[in-house]
């Protein structure tokens, strides 16, 4: 179970810090927790527009053309700052802020130089001797009186200090959801916690039921999510309920030293998280097609485009797989799933071009193009022909490296 839960925490922490996503809050207010280079594209967007409009009033655009550059643009800010924006928001946002120019940048021996400096030093040595000095003393006074207290007792605590962040938060305007976030991942340890204190009683279960329903755990943790990411209006915490969801539909991130382990639970599970992602996927793309904004929508659309497309195609490369079903192959199966492959990847590159969801146009043009490569391993090489095969694969990959940095608006993580 442990270990589940862990596989939860992990695919928050994986998705939150994919570089091509940034999230914030839907009020957002200033720009000083993006990166300057992230900054420095927002104002390059407010002045694209900005042009736009001025060649509108010249007559060199039309108004469909205008309508077309100018949503492009909002699209692009929307990936950045993790909700759309007007662009007299974007005009507001970033009227403090200027394009730097290289040689505006602070060199990195001046940065440096001006770190260490006697004062820093000192304050650095401070917090060291400060750190170990609070640690010893809890290990002569207070740990002692810390294993007085039973393991229920610190399960009560735990789970009082999580809901009363989440619930707490919101008396502190500004930076309530930054109080309720740590409070909703500290649920994940919350719940561990009790499993590890219960374990015979969770052993039970599993004995009685010869398995116990882990998804439940997930569920509840996307239920109390999106309970806090409605009240705060948070888009962050939607996107981590986003997650909790497609946990508990079966999809996990294992993280071991020098790997990454993306997928699925069991063999069981994924044509259900296919299906509830598609139906997320299905349901936000219509709202963006007839322009039709759906309460709360805005709080859960990140995780919804973001997990929802990556969890489906990733099922759909899966399943498309002839080693998926391999002991009980059927080729009728075998190739309406093809045809499944291939008309979603197609619809994704479609629907991301024409109506300017860059995010799915990346994720679904990217496995498309993986879609492409698992076929070149189905075929049928000989032992002998594994050599030519490895100098096709090579090739196919050095041509696709260069389609991909030429045209990186239909590639994932291509900078």
């Amino acid at each position: 179970m442990m270990r589940r839960l862990i596989s939860l925490f992990l695919a928050i922490i994986f998705w939150l810090f994919t570089p091509s996503v940034s999230l914030a809050q839907n009020n957002i207010n200033n720009l000083d927790n993006l990166p300057p280079e992230k900054v420095q594209e927002l104002i390059s967007i407010r002045h694209s527009i900005t042009t736009i409009d001025e060649l509108e009033k010249r007559g060199v655009l039309s108004e469909t053309q205008v309508t077309t550059e100018t949503r492009y643009y909002l699209e692009k800010s929307q990936l950045i700052v993790g909700e759309k924006l007007s662009l007299e928001q974007i005009i507001q946002l970033t009227n403090n802020y200027e394009i730097v120019t290289p040689g505006s940048q602070t060199n990195i021996i001046q940065k440096i130089a001006g770190f260490v400096t006697f004062t820093n030093i000192i304050l650095t040595a401070a917090a060291i001797l400060l750190v170990l000095a609070v640690g010893w003393l809890a290990s002569l006074y207070l740990i002692p009186i810390l294993m007085l207290i039973p393991g229920w007792g610190y399960e009560i605590i735990i789970y009082l200090v999580c809901f009363g962040a989440i619930v707490g938060g919101k008396l502190l305007t500004g930076i309530g959801e930054f109080i309720a976030f740590p409070g909703c991942l500290g649920l994940i340890g919350a719940i561990s916690f009790s499993h590890y204190l219960h374990r015979n009683f969770f052993q039970k279960l599993v004995d009685d039921k010869n398995s116990y329903p882990y998804y439940l755990d997930s569920l509840i943790l996307f239920i109390i999510w999106a309970i806090a990411a409605i009240v705060y209006q948070s888009s962050l915490l939607g996107f981590i309920a986003i997650i909790a969801l497609e946990t508990c539909l079966g999809f996990s991130v294992i993280i071991t030293p020098l790997r990454y382990m993306i997928g699925f639970t069991e063999r069981d599970v994924i044509p259900r998280a296919m299906s509830a992602s598609l139906i997320l996927l299905t349901l936000y793309v219509s709202t963006e097609i007839v322009n039709v904004e759906l309460p709360y929508m805005g709080i859960f659309s990140t995780g919804v485009l973001f997990v929802g497309s990556f969890v489906y195609f990733l099922g759909t490369l899966i399943v498309s797989s002839k080693w998926y079903d391999y002991e009980k192959f059927n080729i009728n199966r075998y190739l309406w799933l093809q045809f499944l492959t291939i008309g979603s990847g197609v619809a994704a590159l479609y629907v991301g071009s024409v109506w300017q969801v860059l995010l799915l146009q990346r994720i679904g043009g990217t496995f498309f193009f993986l879609y492409l490569i698992e076929k070149y391993f189905e075929l049928p090489w000989q032992e002998k022909l594994w050599a030519w095969a490895t100098l096709g694969l090579a090739v196919i990959l050095y041509l696709s490296a260069l389609v991909a940095k030429q045209y990186p608006e239909y590639f994932f993580l291509v900078n």
